[in-house]
């Protein structure tokens, strides 16, 4: 008796939390526990701790101009002393908080709330940031932040492996110059399965060949994108998020009329907001409607040889899934598959 008592007071207490947590989900307050660095909890909601922001907008700063994680994890780690493991770093560009937005978990989904407080990131930014993640989700581990701009992008059309940056010094180096002695870079699939195995092709020959190819190719793709048809799915989306915004600021008046109970008004405008959340996230997915101007400068080949490797490794992962080539061919040849 005593146990089934126990059993109905813990179902009764546990209903009580899944309704507490459902009423700020509906009234747009955050979940409970710790919020994420870079926040306190205020009155109201969450409100930025400015002592912890210069770090967060450091990581995320390094993050989008290089496009590593582990890169940003180490640089706050050598500039703020402030120590936190990878998985840490991924979760901060996956937070939803900092971007102004509050996430609650239910049953079905992740409900997501926008424009809620703060950010910390703008929606250009965390458009940046998601785009960027899949692009490393793609690519080989530990290449994301590889010195070297092609890696983790070239594959052999022979043997469909991935080919990787290998570095090498002349095979003769007297002991007078063998410190001064220049190391040369090379392309190999390492564990080629066909014979003869697939031939190591120098770097820098590859690279001013995928320069002149995007050059040439670029320009080419963007314009068989039909952009007037993005234009129409962007004012589709656009305006259907105007109109979920409608009948947000039309609820006040129904309840003030009593059509509407106050219960009901804040979960329709619960819905209509976590709605407008998804609509949005379309919006930010989609490629920018200047990408013609975008492509025009990409095609200029010294546009290309004036970026440092971590520059050029960002804007080759940014428009381009892969490269392929035939390393078993003396011509070489390059295709390249863009991500549009």
């Amino acid at each position: 008796m005593a146990r089934s008592q126990h059993k109905g007071t813990g179902s009764k207490k546990g209903d009580r939390l899944r309704a507490s947590h459902a009423l700020n989900r509906i009234q747009a307050m955050p979940p409970p526990g710790r919020p994420p660095y870079g926040y306190k909890r205020g009155k109201d909601g969450y409100v930025v701790d400015r002592a912890a922001v210069p770090v967060v907008r450091e990581f995320f700063d390094h993050f989008l101009l290089y496009g590593s994680l582990r890169g940003a994890v180490r640089h706050i780690g050598q500039k703020f002393n402030k120590k936190i493991s990878v998985s840490t770093g991924r979760y901060w560009l996956r937070n939803h908080t900092l971007r102004g937005d509050l996430a609650h978990q239910t049953e079905q989904e992740t409900k997501i709330i926008r424009n809620t407080h703060k950010p910390i990131i703008n929606r250009e930014e965390a458009a940046q940031v998601d785009r960027l993640l899949r692009r490393n989700k793609s690519l080989p581990p530990r290449t994301a932040s590889a010195p070297r701009s092609l890696a983790g992008l070239v594959s052999c059309a022979s043997c469909s492996g991935k080919m990787t940056v290998i570095s090498a010094k002349p095979a003769k180096v007297t002991q007078v110059n063998s410190s001064k002695s220049k190391n040369y870079l090379y392309l190999r699939y390492q564990q080629c399965p066909l014979q003869p195995k697939c031939k190591s092709i120098a770097y820098e020959q590859v690279l001013e060949r995928v320069i002149n190819k995007i050059c040439q190719d670029l320009p080419q793709a963007v314009s068989g994108m039909g952009m007037s048809g993005l234009g129409r799915i962007k004012a589709q989306i656009e305006g259907a998020i105007a109109q979920k915004q409608d009948l947000i600021n039309q609820l006040p008046a129904l309840l003030e009329s009593g059509i509407l109970d106050a219960e009901t008004a804040d979960l329709r405008i619960y819905n209509l907001r976590t709605e407008m959340a998804k609509l949005e996230d379309q919006l930010a997915q989609l490629p920018p409607l200047n990408l013609p101007a975008i492509a025009k400068t990409l095609s200029i080949p010294q546009f290309w040889y004036d970026l440092s490797e971590a520059e050029r490794r960002f804007y080759l992962r940014e428009f381009i899934r892969s490269v392929q080539i035939d390393a078993r061919e003396p011509e070489n040849e390059i295709k390249i598959i863009f991500v549009f």
